[in-house]
């Protein structure tokens, strides 16, 4: 019995190196991309009439030319925080979490190419009677090498707790400003879900609730991703409540369009 279950997670372990693999192909891709952010572009602008004194106009004071100053204006991007959300309740066993990883991999493996671009990765589910939020990478402190490590033992069990855990992790989220960018990306396969002795966590007020914990982040100047990865089994109540809890941004793709969110992060970067 045991060996059996030791193969299993040695197979688990092994699929899962492999979805870290292609994430890490496509990161890179991306990253080379997003270099763009690494550099800064100056505009100098002569013949003002305040600024630093351009040499060269100089002579035109004995003619009576008061625009003889010069300023140079530096554009670059911002930079930008990004907290990644997964889903890691039972449904999302298999090819969904797998893809799920790749384009987490691949997002992270592209923020740690660039300078002035952080990100969080946590996995939330529950485990006993308790809803459970796992931060598995933050590269403010965290070399990518955490990744290739630890994260092919990382894999789905339980339930939806959704907006519950979105309130564990609220002091851990980080605000928007006039320097920093900040987005929240969500992924998941289900609606909320979670119940104990004394917690029911189901249907319109679980839905109500996490609603509620998104419009706080969106009040915090948080810019809010939410997809929804699809099955055959779905109804359309439930995409119905999944955009009643995010909004707008609420965006439904298939198992096979997963790694499409890590193209959407890389237009989102390059947007200044």
């Amino acid at each position: 019995m045991w060996v059996g279950k030791h193969q299993r997670n040695e197979r688990k372990n092994e699929t899962n190196q492999i979805a870290i693999d292609k994430g890490l192909s496509l990161g890179t891709m991306l990253g080379r991309k997003l270099q763009v952010r690494n550099e800064s572009n100056s505009l100098k602008n002569s013949r003002l009439n305040k600024g630093k004194i351009d040499k060269r106009l100089i002579a035109s004071l004995g003619f009576g030319n008061q625009n003889v100053f010069e300023q140079t204006f530096v554009s670059r991007y911002n930079d930008a925080h990004v907290h990644l959300s997964i889903d890691a309740s039972g449904s999302m066993s298999g090819n969904r979490f797998e893809k799920a990883t790749i384009a987490c991999v691949a997002i992270a493996k592209a923020a740690s190419m660039i300078e002035g671009l952080d990100i969080v990765v946590d996995i939330r589910s529950t485990k006993g009677d308790s809803p459970v939020v796992v931060i598995c990478y933050d590269s403010r402190v965290d070399k990518f090498s955490h990744v290739r490590k630890y994260w092919k033992y990382l894999g789905p069990a339980g339930t939806t707790p959704e907006g519950l855990c979105f309130e564990a992790i609220s002091n851990y989220l980080v605000e928007s400003n006039n320097n920093k960018k900040s987005y929240f990306l969500n992924i998941s396969d289900g609606m909320p879900m979670f119940s104990n002795d004394s917690v029911y966590y189901h249907g319109n007020s679980a839905v109500s609730h996490t609603k509620k914990k998104v419009t706080e982040m969106r009040k915090r100047g948080i810019d809010i991703l939410s997809y929804f990865v699809s099955g055959s089994y779905e109804r359309e109540s439930t995409f119905r409540d999944f955009k009643t809890m995010y909004g707008s941004s609420a965006k439904v793709i298939g198992m096979n369009d997963v790694r499409q969110i890590a193209k959407t992060m890389n237009n989102l970067f390059l947007a200044k």
